[in-house]
């Protein structure tokens, strides 16, 4: 796993047991990633710091307000437990709830994103495999050639062109792996949804990858729908299914 995968899901608490392996040897073997781990945990204790000092900022200022009121009582003699007036005491439920619900929204996104970085791949090329050193010399095989060298912008316009031509469902299905990986889900999915309907041997990794389509676009609601449909079915990716939907 690259290192950056690793720091990342560190400083997030969600390492497995053998990225923990894998990220305690690299601490111990490599300097230059050691010290990039305690500058990131200083980075994370700071920010923490200055989240708790604003939060007791605003606490400080609703009591100074309640104080300038004058007519609810602040100290309890008895019990020399502070009270704030309920007026009050609801401002700052609000306000940390405000703050709550923003900090979860910002890193929902955040993690929809990582979480696609992390699961996303174009399927390999299974139905037209290409021989080392074949040559271009039709249409198909140029596009199974382009897709399997990475070059999905050049396999785009031949899969659009043979399945116009020969209507083969899984022509459909390459052509939104290609897009989604040029970051073009809007224009995968409803490829995905028509190659659902179809009864294509690749129909039972659809649902994985349309669920990958929503992640690139932040759409959690959606790509959890399309997960449990792979869970549901048993599909192609059916364990990792689960645990994004746990992470979701």
């Amino acid at each position: 796993m690259e290192r950056e995968t690793l720091l990342e899901k560190y400083l997030q608490d969600k390492l497995t047991e053998s990225e923990r392996q894998e990220f305690d040897a690299l601490l111990q073997s490599d300097p230059e990633f050691k010290e990039e781990v305690e500058f990131q945990m200083d980075v994370k204790r700071a920010l923490t710091a200055e989240e708790d000092d604003n939060f007791r900022e605003i606490l400080s200022d609703f009591e100074s307000e309640a104080r300038a009121g004058g007519s609810d009582e602040i100290y309890s003699d008895k019990s020399k437990v502070r009270t704030f007036p309920t007026k009050w005491l609801v401002a700052a439920s609000v306000a940390l709830l405000v703050g709550l619900t923003y900090f979860f929204t910002a890193n929902q996104a955040t993690d929809t994103k990582d979480l696609f970085t992390q699961n996303f791949k174009p399927y390999r090329n299974v139905t037209y495999p290409i021989t080392r050193g074949e040559e271009a010399v039709n249409k198909k095989t140029k596009a199974f050639l382009a897709y399997g060298k990475g070059n999905y912008k050049g396999a785009l316009p031949l899969f659009t062109e043979l399945y116009a031509s020969q209507k083969e469902p899984y022509y459909l299905f390459y052509k939104a792996n290609a897009l989604i990986e040029l970051n073009r889900a809007e224009e995968a999915i409803p490829l995905l949804e028509k190659h659902l309907e179809t009864k294509d041997s690749l129909v039972d990794k659809s649902y994985w990858y349309l669920a990958m389509a929503y992640l690139q676009l932040e759409d959690s609601e959606k790509a959890k729908q399309a997960l449990k449909k792979v869970v549901e079915t048993k599909a192609y990716k059916a364990e990792e299914a689960k645990q994004l939907l746990d992470v979701l």
